[in-house]
C-alpha cells in the first residue's frame, strides 16, 4: 500500500479545509517547498497536490506547483481546477507525473476518450462523494451519479486509477467511510482512499482491503500519525 501526503495549496500556503469549506481553513505552512521536502525525506511514495484556489475558481497556485516539481524528486499527482486538455498539457510540461480530474471528466467538459490518450497510468479519476453520490465543483454540487455505477462505467472505458474521497469526512479525523468502501471493494487495488483517516488502525484496515494507496492530510499535519509509522504499516507484510 502506498502513502501519499497531501499538499493542499491556497494562496501559496499549505492548508487543510474541513469538509472542503474555504471558510474553515487550517494553515499549516507558508513554505510548500519545505513541506514537500519533509515528505520526500520521509520516503513517501509521492506527493498528492491539490490547488484549492483553482478548484474553487478563485485563482491558482500553478507557480508553486511548478517550483515543487522542479525541486522535489517525489512523483507528483496534481488536481484542482483542471478543466481542459490544455490544462493537462500544462501540468505535464512542468514535470507533474499524473493529473487528477473529477469535475471536468464527470460533467463532460473533457472528452473521456481523448483524456485516455495520455495513458491510463497518467490520469487519476477523482470520485469525491457524499452519501454515495458524486460531488463536483469543489464539492459544492451533487450530481445524479452514484459511486459504484460511475466507477464501473469509467473502468469499462479504460480508466485504471481512482481516488475515492469521502467529502463529508475530509479533514474531520472521523475515520474513513467503511460502508462506501465495501460497495466498491472489487476495485480496491486500483484505488487511492482519502477522507477522515485518523489512526494507524485505519491504515491497517485499509491495507486489509488491499487498496492501492492512501492520501493523508490533517492526520499527518496535526502529528496524530507519524509518517514513518504510517509507511511502516503500509509496507508491512501483514495487516
Amino acid at each position: 500500500m502506498e502513502v501519499w501526503p497531501s499538499l493542499d495549496l491556497m494562496g501559496g500556503r499549505v492548508v487543510r479545509l474541513i469538509r472542503g469549506d474555504p471558510k474553515n481553513v487550517i494553515v499549516y505552512s507558508h513554505d510548500p517547498i519545505r513541506t514537500a521536502k519533509r515528505w520526500e525525506e520521509a520516503e513517501a511514495n509521492g506527493l498528492h497536490i491539490v490547488d484549492l484556489d483553482a478548484a474553487l475558481g478563485i485563482g491558482n497556485n500553478f507557480q508553486t506547483i511548478e517550483r515543487v516539481a522542479g525541486q522535489v524528486k517525489l512523483p507528483m499527482q496534481v488536481g484542482g481546477g483542471i478543466h481542459s486538455l490544455e490544462d493537462v498539457d500544462k501540468m505535464f510540461q512542468v514535470g507533474v507525473n499524473r493529473v487528477i480530474l473529477g469535475t471536468a471528466l464527470l460533467t463532460g467538459k473533457i472528452d473521456a476518450s481523448q483524456l485516455l490518450e495520455y495513458g491510463a497510468d497518467r490520469v487519476v479519476v477523482a470520485l469525491d462523494h457524499v452519501d454515495g453520490r458524486i460531488v463536483v465543483d469543489g464539492w459544492k454540487r451533487k450530481l445524479q451519479l452514484e459511486l459504484y455505477p460511475t466507477l464501473r462505467r469509467l473502468w469499462n472505458i479504460g480508466y485504471r486509477i481512482f481516488l475515492c474521497t469521502s467529502a463529508e469526512r475530509d479533514g474531520t479525523l472521523m475515520g474513513f467511510n467503511v460502508s462506501q468502501l465495501d460497495s466498491i471493494r472489487q476495485f480496491a487495488r486500483n484505488m487511492y482512499v482519502a477522507g477522515g483517516i485518523s489512526s494507524l488502525n485505519d491504515l491497517k484496515t485499509l491495507k486489509g482491503y488491499n487498496v492501492l494507496g492512501v492520501i493523508l492530510g490533517r492526520v499527518l499535519y496535526d502529528k496524530i500519525i507519524d509518517i514513518k509509522e504510517a509507511i511502516e504499516v503500509a509496507r508491512s507484510g501483514s495487516c
